[in-house]
């Protein structure tokens, strides 16, 4: 909160500019963090100039009129993903009159002064729409669960969702798993409907049967979508391990206040290795013991967490190479935790770790025609360990790409053609299924490459 007493003469032009960057501040947080900023209070402010999809209400509690309520309104007709349609206006000047006549007409008081059909469609009454989105999804629904097989038991759409075994083929769920996504959508859009809607059952016109009936409904595609989800292992069961938790919690856990182990955000994680082995050089700690301190494993910890988070960061850049990057990290950790080597032993070998996780193109394993770019080496690596075939892959590619080519499905299968005439030539006894498959393989790694 920032405000000021305007009986006082304020001439410091850093009080001012504190205000504008308070306002941009808020503005930002608004618009890009919605969670962390769901309301926000202004008086003759951000009514042009200002767009945030994710403003949904807008609360009037002024007197508005013409082009000013006009702009008002406009602040919540920005759509924002699936999940909104269109923007609720709440009233309290009762600017609009008879809001039904207001919906109908557009002629009233509050839009006065625009032609009827240059405002078609801005306002749109929320019981009817919530009604229409109401039962638009349980068509939806009920047309995607269609071909569900009698006696259309849980077994029957556990079958529909996940395939003839009831639970979920890795290798074959593709399809499967689109199909539960959609449902998943579906159901969630469908809960938030009926939300909104069930308060006001009586206002649309349905009767206590067809209310009855969608209450049932909305209970068993909610119950469906977690069956479902958790027969698939798209979503866990937190409730078996609350026992569990509670325990642990409760008898092994305890908070202490923070302590800073060191400065990362200015170093690269090499620097921070170094920088630390030159601390204890400097305070006569020569780290040759093999029993660690605590402080000793806290900086050890440390390096660990973020040479771990380096290394799931480039795996899809290279999967084979930080593999092997992992498992010698994981015995690292373990040589650490038996402390078979000393504090300064184990400095040394993470600085080589992460020398070879950020730049593999310096791994004496590549032949030297491999080791001037990390495309090479990931095609090298992932394919066979092959010199010639990376190069001619590698060839391929830079022959064949063009600018932008991600997501452009043209631009793709050009690519993925000048790879197959590669493939071809190198699994020339392979079947043709086996060679598309690897081109797939090969393209996938491929779009990963920065350099591409």
């Amino acid at each position: 909160m920032l405000g000021y007493d305007p009986d006082l003469s304020v001439e410091d032009d850093d009080f001012y500019k504190k205000i504008e960057a308070f306002e941009k501040r808020v503005k930002d947080m608004f618009v890009d963090e919605p969670a962390n900023m769901q309301l926000l209070i202004v008086v003759d402010k951000l009514l042009t100039g200002f767009d945030a999809p994710p403003c949904t209400y807008l609360y009037i509690d002024k007197p508005m009129h013409d082009h000013g309520l006009f702009q008002a309104i406009c602040r919540v007709n920005r759509l924002d993903g699936d999940d909104k349609e269109f923007g609720y206006v709440v009233d309290y000047k009762e600017l609009f009159g008879d809001l039904k006549d207001a919906v109908n007409s557009y002629t009233g008081n509050a839009l006065s002064g625009f032609d009827e059909e240059d405002i078609s469609g801005l306002l749109k009454n929320k019981l009817e729409e919530g009604k229409k989105r109401f039962e638009f999804l349980l068509q939806e629904l009920e047309t995607l669960t269609d071909d569900v097989e009698y006696p259309r038991d849980q077994l029957a759409f556990k079958h529909f969702f996940c395939g003839e075994s009831g639970t979920v083929d890795p290798d074959n769920d593709d399809d499967f798993a689109k199909l539960r996504s959609k449902m998943y959508k579906l159901v969630s859009s469908l809960a938030r409907a009926y939300a909104d809607l069930k308060p006001a059952f009586d206002d649309v016109g349905y009767s206590k049967e067809e209310q009855e009936k969608y209450n049932r409904l909305v209970k068993e595609y909610v119950d469906l979508k977690d069956e479902i989800g958790l027969s698939s292992g798209d979503f866990i069961d937190l409730k078996q391990y609350d026992s569990a938790m509670r325990h642990l919690v409760d008898n092994y856990i305890s908070a202490s206040d923070s302590e800073k182990l060191g400065d990362m955000e200015n170093f690269t994680l090499l620097a921070y290795i170094q920088k630390k082995q030159e601390e204890d050089l400097k305070n006569g700690n020569s780290g040759s013991d093999k029993k660690h301190t605590t402080a000793q494993e806290n900086v050890a910890e440390t390096i660990e967490n973020n040479i771990r988070r380096k290394i799931i960061e480039k795996t899809p850049v290279n999967p084979k190479y930080y593999q092997k990057m992992s498992e010698l990290f994981q015995t690292l950790i373990d040589e650490r935790k038996e402390e078979v080597a000393s504090y300064r032993e184990m400095l040394e070998k993470y600085a080589g770790l992460v020398i070879q996780v950020e730049n593999p193109e310096q791994n004496n394993s590549h032949p030297k025609s491999i080791r001037t770019s990390l495309a090479l080496c990931a095609l090298y690596d992932n394919f066979g360990e092959d010199e010639e075939y990376a190069l001619a892959l590698h060839k391929a590619v830079l022959d064949t790409k063009q600018d932008h080519f991600r997501g452009d499905l043209i631009k793709e299968r050009q690519i993925k053609g000048g790879i197959y005439r590669v493939v071809q030539k190198f699994m020339n006894e392979a079947e043709r299924d086996e060679q598309m498959a690897t081109v797939e393989k090969i393209y996938k790694i491929v779009k990963e490459q920065a350099e591409y």
